[in-house]
């Protein structure tokens, strides 16, 4: 029997836009054209010259936002950051117009993205999916809609043990024969991290970048993931994810799950310089970024033995595959770039349930994640001892960073999913080796009577 979503009676649909203050701004519709959702507030991305600034929640009028308001609201939310990035662009500082910012066709802040894109690394983007072929199918579209050179990537889709052969069709019937080659590799054991060890096999980048397929891809996504490894020292690097819109309490939900505001700054992690403004570094490994928008350089990640097979989605542990690689590379010498600029829109879920789901695998991830990384560096015990009450701090206290954002409707009862999965990680990670290995044997056995 599914459990009902609870009341959120504080509850209004929200829809994400997009604002490049570079050109004139918008007015904001509420929609609900042609029996559409009707939206009340806009959760609004405020771009300059494509760098994200941050973002601004605004009411809908019902004839929609005009343009001199909403450049009204961002001078007051976000008039420091506009102000800093025209003076470093040498525009004189002015407040938001409705106009814009249009006296340079080419900002000096586009320069280093101009000289990266002039002679850009071979890169290959992975989507692994599972029975999902439509999402997949929109995807793509804006996979292929990137700013980024065709002859220098390419797109590799892992079938993960899908019921049919629909995607594998589909790709062919509507995706073949493009500039960038498309191509889907089958790989019938199921689980995330087997799926995406199988798209590292087969890709033929140097770098190597995952992609969900549930999410919207913005047209410099694989530049911004790409730029940072243009350091030899970065072995990693991550971006921001957005929902594509909040027309559900459980999506909305989703959102103040992350707790903290979004960072719009670039982060470098780097064990050999801790963070200052991070103490529970490298413990709160949420931070270095998710699966669903994360790259890596292909041959460390090999030479370090792929993904955790043990970990993820399909597997006892429920989670953790991506933060535990990244984790990996960071704890093996390596730098993570987090950068805000590549940015992915993503279908949040609107049912309950899956949340309720996804949260515990959440905290089973997490905690699955630090014991593989105890396991492989004994030297962290101790650091994780000194630094454990103020991580218990940090998941339990109203006022952390993880849990400030939350909604006032917030349901309690995703707090102790959440709690529940963290008790549990520990266990099921053990447990979760056992079976994968158990799985191993059976399919070497397999190969044998072949």
């Amino acid at each position: 029997m599914s459990r009902p979503a609870p009341a959120s009676p504080e509850f209004v649909p929200v829809r994400m836009d997009d604002v490049d203050l570079a050109a004139p701004l918008p007015r904001l519709r509420r929609g609900g054209e042609e029996g559409g959702t009707v939206f009340d507030r806009s959760l609004c991305l405020v771009r300059l010259h494509g760098t994200p600034l941050g973002t601004v929640e605004a009411d809908l009028p019902a004839d929609g936002l005009a343009p001199a308001d909403l450049a009204r609201q961002i001078e007051a939310e976000l008039g420091t950051e506009v102000a800093r990035h025209l003076r470093e662009d040498g525009i004189e500082e002015r407040a938001v117009d409705p106009a814009g910012f249009g006296e340079l066709a080419d900002p000096p802040c586009r320069a280093s993205r101009r000289a990266f894109l002039a002679d850009p690394p071979p890169v290959s983007v992975l989507i692994c999916t599972r029975d999902r072929t439509d999402s997949v199918r929109t995807t793509l579209n804006s996979l292929l809609a990137c700013d980024y050179p065709a002859s220098r990537y390419e797109v590799v889709v892992v079938d993960n043990a899908s019921a049919d052969e629909s995607l594998a069709a589909m790709v062919a019937a509507e995706f073949s024969g493009r500039e960038v080659p498309v191509r889907v590799e089958p790989e019938p054991e199921p689980g995330l991290s087997h799926a995406r060890n199988k798209g590292v096999a087969t890709s033929a980048g140097d770098l190597v970048l995952f992609a969900d397929d549930d999410v919207l891809l913005d047209r410099e996504w694989i530049a911004a993931l790409a730029e940072p490894f243009a350091d030899p020292g970065v072995g990693a690097t991550s971006g921001m994810t957005l929902p594509d819109v909040l027309e559900t309490p459980t999506q909305r939900w989703v959102e103040g799950f992350g707790g903290r505001a979004r960072v719009f700054d670039k982060r470098v992690f780097d064990l050999a310089a801790p963070p200052a403004d991070r103490p529970l570094f490298p413990f709160t490994i949420g931070e270095f970024g998710a699966g669903r928008n994360m790259a890596f350089r292909r041959a460390p990640l090999l030479e370090l033995g792929g993904f955790d097979v043990a970990l993820g989605p399909g597997t006892i542990a429920h989670d953790g595959d991506d933060v535990e690689a990244l984790l990996r590379v960071l704890l093996a010498g390596w730098k993570i770039v987090h950068d805000p600029a590549a940015i992915v829109w993503h279908a949040h879920p609107r049912d309950y349930e899956e949340l309720e789901d996804r949260v515990f695998g959440y905290g089973a991830g997490l905690t699955a994640t630090l014991t593989r990384a105890l396991l492989d560096h004994p030297a962290l015990v101790g650091d994780l001892l000194r630094k454990l009450p103020r991580g218990v701090s940090f998941a339990l206290a109203s006022d952390s960073d993880k849990n400030a954002g939350r909604q006032g409707d917030f349901p309690r009862r995703l707090v102790w999913r959440e709690l529940g999965g963290i008790a549990y990680g520990p266990a099921a990670y053990a447990r979760s080796r056992f079976d994968q290995r158990r799985r191993a044997r059976r399919r070497a056995a397999r190969e044998v009577v072949r």
